[in-house]
C-alpha cells in the first residue's frame, strides 16, 4: 500500500497538489479522506487524477465502505451522503432524505439520479462523464 500512496503522491504533486497531501498517509482510510474531502475532490476533478489504471489499484482493497465504485458494475445506492463513481460502474441512486447528497462520477462510470421530496443532490464530474437527472416533488439537484 506505501509504494502505491508513494506513486500517487509523485504523480500529484507534478499537477501541483496542495499541502494537505504529505506523501506521508500511511493507511487506505487517509489517502480516501483527503481524495473525498472538498480539496480533494476539486483538485482530482480540474487534473482528471488519478487515472483510470491508478484508481484500479485500490479495487481490491473494499474501497466501497468508503462511498467508491471502481468498476462496480450495476450499483443502487439509497441517499448516500456521498456516492463517487469511477470506471465500468453504472449506478441507479435514489435520493429523498432532507440533506445533502454529494456526487462524483469519474472516468467512463455514469449515474442515473432520483431525487425527490427535499433532497438536495450536487453531481459533479468528468467530461464525458454520463448523468441522468429525474427531480420531483421539491428536490434540486445542483
Amino acid at each position: 500500500m506505501e509504494d502505491i500512496i508513494r506513486q500517487i503522491y509523485a504523480q500529484a504533486k507534478l499537477l501541483g497538489a496542495c499541502s494537505l497531501f504529505t506523501g506521508r498517509e500511511k493507511t487506505l482510510e487517509d489517502i480516501f479522506r483527503l481524495f473525498s474531502s472538498t480539496k480533494g475532490m476539486e483538485f482530482c476533478l480540474k487534473n482528471r487524477f488519478p487515472n483510470l489504471s491508478t484508481f484500479r489499484l485500490f479495487k481490491p482493497f473494499g474501497v466501497e465502505k468508503y462511498g467508491v465504485y471502481i468498476d462496480a458494475g450495476f450499483v443502487e445506492l439509497k441517499n448516500p451522503k456521498r456516492a463517487i463513481l469511477i470506471g465500468r460502474t453504472t449506478a441507479v441512486i435514489d435520493c429523498d432524505t432532507l440533506e445533502r447528497h454529494e456526487i462524483y462520477v469519474f472516468q467512463g462510470a455514469s449515474a442515473t439520479v432520483n431525487a425527490r421530496k427535499w433532497s438536495v443532490v450536487s453531481i459533479k464530474g468528468v467530461t464525458g462523464a454520463r448523468v441522468i437527472k429525474n427531480v420531483s416533488e421539491n428536490a434540486i439537484i445542483l
